[in-house]
């Protein structure tokens, strides 16, 4: 991947960028990004390619909602350069949102419905005034055609916490 740090001219340095995103989104396909290797510079096709799988996993998992000091993002290449990742990936955000939601379809689970319920435990064999309220939520999810029962139980402060969380989620 530090194969990009000698990449100094800016322009160039962006193309890269947006080819690792054609890439991600299967604009284009391996044999394309060797056949292009030669335009940027490089020597090694198969470094290059390399280098472009490494920028689409970086882009997979980049998320723009997280504050970050961008030029710590590859510490091989110039805070200048760092700065043009997260724009390249903020310009195509669109089609890379739209592709991570494809590939999480497959694997994600979808919440149809939930249900909670309360209990009152008076004691348990090591203490019998142990007495203490128990939270238990069920969620009620589907993936693909598999429908799956998630179940937890939780405590008080748990639950508050759980609680001001998604709150926290909702306000934004």
């Amino acid at each position: 991947m530090d194969l990009l740090k000698n990449i100094d001219n800016k322009e160039i340095f962006v193309e890269v960028l947006h080819l690792a995103v054609d890439y991600l989104i299967g604009n284009i396909t391996e044999k394309q990004t060797l056949r292009l290797s030669h335009k940027y510079g490089f020597q090694n096709p198969y470094d290059f390619l390399l280098a472009t799988r490494t920028l689409s996993a970086f882009y997979m998992n980049y998320n723009l909602d997280i504050k970050r000091d961008d030029s710590t993002l590859f510490p091989y290449l110039s805070p200048e350069m760092n700065r043009l990742v997260p724009m390249v990936l903020a310009a195509r955000q669109p089609e890379v949102a739209t592709h991570k939601l494809d590939c999480a379809k497959g694997t994600m689970l979808f919440m149809e419905s939930f249900s909670w319920d309360t209990r009152l435990i008076l004691g348990d064999s090591s203490f019998g005034e142990n007495v203490h309220q128990v939270t238990t939520l069920n969620l009620n999810c589907r993936q693909n055609k598999t429908k799956r029962i998630i179940f937890f139980e939780m405590n008080k402060e748990k639950l508050n916490s759980l609680i001001s969380l998604l709150e926290k989620i909702l306000e934004k």
